[in-house]
């Protein structure tokens, strides 16, 4: 498996239904699986998603875990190589996703990955990429993980969790919801 796709659903099903479209529709390449955990949405979400997309692997987390948590419950039942946490809204264009594999593919040494953000018109978004940012820096230390992990940056992170060579993942709690 390739690629492990985690989708947090919260009462959005035609959000997530449409994204989920766009990445059949966009990636052709590359094996993926996507996961959906639902934040207790108690509507129909489930129903609509597995009858549309049989394949979607649907985690029923039984109360509203927040994004970070909910990644992480998705992470932990994941079987890709890689891992792409997708907002539910996204919709993919270009095979994106087949370009971004291509990309760790041909340098082994990426960690992470950032795509553009665009409008809806196809405008770039401007509320995102205003600069270059290392992950070591401002992200890194705004986010706490500085403080959390002995690591000096994301790549070590990503190690340090041991999810590429699936030991059993510490309990980090999530910092981004616990803020």
């Amino acid at each position: 498996m390739d690629l492990s796709i985690i989708i947090i659903n919260y009462k959005s099903a035609g959000h997530v239904l449409t994204c989920i479209q766009s990445i059949y529709s966009e990636t052709r390449k590359y094996s993926f699986e996507i996961i959906v955990v639902d934040n207790n949405s108690e509507d129909n979400s489930e129903t609509k998603i597995t009858t549309s997309f049989p394949d979607v692997i649907w985690i029923q987390s039984g109360y509203n875990a927040g994004f970070a948590r909910a990644n992480n419950i998705g992470i932990r039942v994941s079987k890709g190589e890689n891992i792409l946490i997708l907002n539910a809204d996204t919709i993919i264009l270009d095979n994106a996703l087949d370009k971004t594999i291509d990309l760790f593919k041909t340098k082994p040494d990426a960690v992470a990955c950032g795509v553009q953000l665009l409008n809806p018109d196809a405008r770039p978004d401007g509320s995102v990429g205003r600069g270059t940012h290392q992950i070591s820096g401002a992200y890194f230390k705004k986010g706490g993980l500085n403080f959390l992990l002995p690591l000096p940056y994301v790549g070590r992170f990503i190690r340090y969790l041991g999810y590429k060579v699936k030991t059993k993942i510490p309990s980090v709690k999530e910092v981004v919801a616990e803020q």
